[in-house]
């Protein structure tokens, strides 16, 4: 969360330097990912008075003009909105502006010019902060100035933003006011929240403009509103938008400016409602019907389930929860009356629907992490009290608040003693109480000397036992007072994950098989994803992006291992080996929605090539890893556009396997032919069955038959297996393949294919008559598929 520091003075004093600050700040448990100054790309940028302005000689687009910027300046502009009067920024000469960008004395068409004046992007000034025409002509001041001011607190800039790293367990401090009071407490100073009054000079009651129907109380513990009426919308003033800026959020308007900084200042996010946009001015806080659609202020739809919680009307879903608000209760130009919404909602629920909707917001992230319903009122207070000082609108008296269920003051009885044992340091019993109570934790020493009595504030969520106490008393007492010990040894029973089990195993069948393990990187280059030639729709063209790469070239995390097999094995080919049998097991990267982490999909990629190495030796290969996994998965033609289309087959969705594409092959420098599985591993995991390995010898001879079939060649081998298998029945006890013959005897389009078949039966010799019984069935079988003895 970021927070200028300027913004957490008005609450607290806070005189060191941001180094200190910060260094005070991580050591009291805080975290802080850095700090920058605003305004820290330009320098030399003041305040110039236009006095006087005459065209160039030379020029028809040209002005000279003189300008007091502290000393008097000659200046050649060609900005057509600049006139006699104008305060403008004026960069003098050796002033830098951002993007390096140097300012020297120098002559244009003959005429000299001691400077430069500015524009707002010239000088990285956003309109939200300081309105300005943009690049259509320069900065004009909306009021006067001292001429040679310098600009940046004019701007608002120079402040020092300071980037919080707030932990899930400390939502409290997703606010300007928690870490004022972290501040408070880590610097010794006093924490002085501003005294909320709200002056109700509306007319009538809220009861006259509004009503709330809570039907879900479960996932909306508390839900106050109210209602400001003659809203007078306009830009917010300039010390708001600093604030807003700071923070990183964009100013829009006082009214949406007022609900951005309350969730700032007190961590409750907030909405406003064009109340007369609202049916019936009447607002339901209801689980949504399955299916129905809601179309967000970001102008998406989303379709809804019944287990999401929404902000309706009386016809229509106005909002998500927590979340984001609807367009059909937007505030625009034209609103007049709005209402306020301050709650708070369930984490879990808030969570759930963020993530399914794929909808992450300042408002959701706190709500994900818990925010405190006690203090719900004193938010929307200071929401109104804003309003009155921005004079934007008449607050109406009076307040729709539903609490059900208030929660009681948390007590924790907690003894000293205790304390100082688990945390190994000597703190005493006073020092514990004045820690405490420096956190705003209201603690008193009983007259035991060992029993502390705490009151733990509503807005502490995550202290709930005693431990958490001793947390806070070390955490503020310095964890750099921790002596140093030596590690104590501790026998620790293990065992291996279910992972670890997969892969040894995966490993270990491999390995049998004289296959080497290697290893390699988990991102690789955008190109060798884009060699691969697969569609633009294909889900692994949509790599996960590293936010801050080395180099392109491991600029995104893989969605495939087949680039770095192929990678590898072209580095051993050109490196002269004469032959490679390689495997990785690793996962692949698959993107989810926006906002959520990508699927981990465990996968094993081999890769081989050499003199006697083929697509049959990699069948082999894959074949032999899934039976030692129990599974009997049907293999057939075909697999991704980067296999030769001819020597390439799958294994359901569990395995690919073949040789690679000529084409891929010359993209990764491959000069021979090289040969690729991929097998989904987790699929493999989910499929294997236990394989019942011991069974009875048996006791009566096999009887052997040879079968050929003349058939045409798109019937598939593996057909006929299965067909055989399921003809010969429960005496058939093996069938292989023994021969494949093409000719021309045979005709164009046929082949032959030879089975070896062994009968068997567990209590008796088999007859004749029974052989020949299941080999008429087999031919049967057979003929369906076009395929007849071969004479």
């Amino acid at each position: 969360m970021k927070v200028p520091m300027k913004w957490l003075n008005e609450y607290t004093k806070i005189d060191l330097p941001a180094e200190q600050y910060v260094e005070k700040m991580i050591m009291s448990g805080t975290g802080v990912e850095g700090y920058d100054k605003t305004g820290d790309d330009f320098s030399g940028v003041v305040v110039g008075l236009v006095e006087k302005m005459e065209r160039h000689p030379d020029s028809d687009h040209l002005w000279i003009c003189q300008v007091d910027a502290g000393e008097k300046l000659q200046i050649v502009t060609g900005a057509q909105n600049v006139f006699e009067g104008a305060y403008v920024p004026v960069a003098t000469v050796g002033a830098q502006l951002p993007g390096g960008i140097k300012i020297k004395r120098g002559k244009l068409r003959g005429v000299e010019s001691s400077g430069m004046l500015c524009s707002g992007p010239e000088l990285n000034v956003p309109d939200g902060l300081y309105p300005h025409c943009g690049d259509e002509g320069i900065l004009i001041f909306a009021e006067p100035h001292t001429p040679g001011e310098d600009v940046k607190p004019i701007f608002g800039l120079g402040d020092t933003i300071v980037d919080f790293e707030i932990l899930a367990n400390r939502p409290d401090c997703l606010s300007v006011w928690g870490l004022a009071r972290e501040s408070a407490a880590a610097l010794k100073e006093h924490f002085v929240l501003p005294e909320i009054t709200v002056e109700e000079n509306g007319e009538g009651t809220f009861d006259d403009y509004a009503k709330v129907d809570v039907q879900d109380s479960v996932n909306c513990p508390r839900y106050a509103a109210r209602v400001i009426t003659n809203v007078k919308l306009a830009p917010s003033p300039k010390w708001l938008r600093e604030y807003l800026h700071g923070a990183g959020v964009r100013p829009i308007n006082n009214i949406v400016d007022i609900t951005n900084f309350i969730m700032l200042e007190t961590g409750h996010p907030m909405h406003a409602f064009d109340l007369d946009k609202v049916k019936e001015q009447t607002i339901v806080v209801r689980r949504a019907h399955d299916g129905e659609h809601l179309t967000t202020l970001d102008g998406k739809e989303h379709v809804l389930t019944g287990d999401m919680l929404v902000i309706a009307d009386k016809e229509n879903a106005t909002g998500l929860a927590g979340i984001m608000g609807g367009e059909e209760s937007e505030i625009t130009e034209n609103t007049s009356r709005v209402l306020f919404e301050c709650a708070a909602f369930n984490r879990g629920n808030n969570r759930i629907t963020s993530r399914t909707l794929g909808i992450r917001t300042e408002s959701s992230a706190r709500f994900e992490k818990g925010v405190c319903p006690e203090t719900t009122m004193e938010a929307l207070d200071r929401a109104c009290m804003l309003v009155n000082m921005l004079e934007c609108g008449n607050v109406v008296p009076g307040a729709f608040d539903f609490y059900p269920n208030p929660a009681p003051v948390r007590t924790i009885h907690a003894s000293a003693k205790r304390i100082a044992k688990l945390i190994s340091v000597p703190v005493t019993a006073e020092e514990m109480e004045d820690i405490l109570n420096d956190l705003y934790i209201e603690t008193e020493l009983d007259s035991d000397g060992d029993t502390l009595i705490c009151t733990i504030p509503a807005y502490r969520m995550d202290i709930d036992r005693e431990a958490d106490l001793a947390e806070e008393v070390l955490r503020m007492y310095g964890y750099d007072h921790i002596p140093s010990t030596l590690m104590q040894g501790v026998t620790v029973m293990g065992r291996r994950s279910e992972r670890q089990i997969l892969l040894d195993k995966v490993k270990r069948v491999l390995v049998d098989m004289n296959m080497y393990e290697m290893y390699s990187y988990s991102f690789i280059s955008p190109k060798w994803i884009a060699n691969l030639g697969l569609a633009e729709n294909d889900v692994r063209m949509n790599a996960v992006k590293i936010r801050n790469p080395l180099g392109e070239d491991t600029s995104q995390m893989r969605t495939s291992l087949v680039p770095s097999m192929l990678s590898t094995l072209a580095m051993n080919i050109n490196r002269s080996n004469a032959q490679a049998r390689l495997f990785e097991t690793a996962p692949i990267f698959l993107p989810k929605t926006e906002g959520e982490l990508p699927e981990e999909r465990l996968s094993l990629s081999i890769g081989l090539y050499g003199e006697n190495e083929d697509f049959y030796t990699l069948k082999q290969i894959v074949q032999q890893l899934l039976y030692a996994f129990g599974v009997n998965e049907k293999i057939e033609k075909g697999a991704d556009c980067y296999y030769h289309p001819g020597r390439s087959a799958h294994y359901g969705k569990i395995a690919q396997l073949g040789e690679i594409h000529p084409d891929v092959m010359e993209k990764f420098d491959v000069s021979r032919r090289v040969y690729v599985a991929e097998i989904d591993l987790s699929l493999l995991n989910a499929a294997a069955t236990e394989i019942q390995s011991v069974r009875e010898l048996p006791r009566f001879p096999a009887v052997t038959r040879d079968i050929a079939l003349l058939t045409d060649e798109c019937v598939q081998v593996g057909d006929l297996m299965d067909a055989i298998r399921t003809a010969g029945g429960k005496n058939l006890e093996d069938v292989r393949l023994f021969d494949v013959y093409r000719g021309d005897r045979l005709g164009a389009g046929k082949k032959s294919v030879a089975f070896a078949m062994a009968f068997r039966a567990n209590d008796r010799t088999l007859t004749d008559e029974e052989i020949a019984s299941s080999m008429n069935k087999i031919q049967a079988a057979c003929a369906k598929l076009g395929a007849q003895i071969r004479q």
